[in-house]
């Protein structure tokens, strides 16, 4: 099983999102072209509210930061 981990970092080099990497297994079963293709889709419906999550955490703690609040 494949396994992919995706790290967010900003201008400076900094981990956003408070993690070192978030980890996804792909299962990619025999490898064939619909297998892989499945396997992407489900990694895209797992990863991407993920990480929109902690980009928008990141600019709410920016904004917060900013106004003093």
């Amino acid at each position: 099983m494949a396994m992919i981990e995706i790290t967010i970092r900003d201008d400076h080099g900094n981990v956003i999102g408070g993690q070192a990497g978030r980890k996804y297994k792909l299962d990619l079963g025999n490898k064939s072209f619909n297998e892989i293709e499945r396997a992407v889709g489900i990694l895209k419906n797992v990863a991407l509210p993920d990480l929109k999550a902690d980009l928008l955490e990141d600019a709410q703690d920016a904004f917060i930061k900013k106004t003093g609040n």
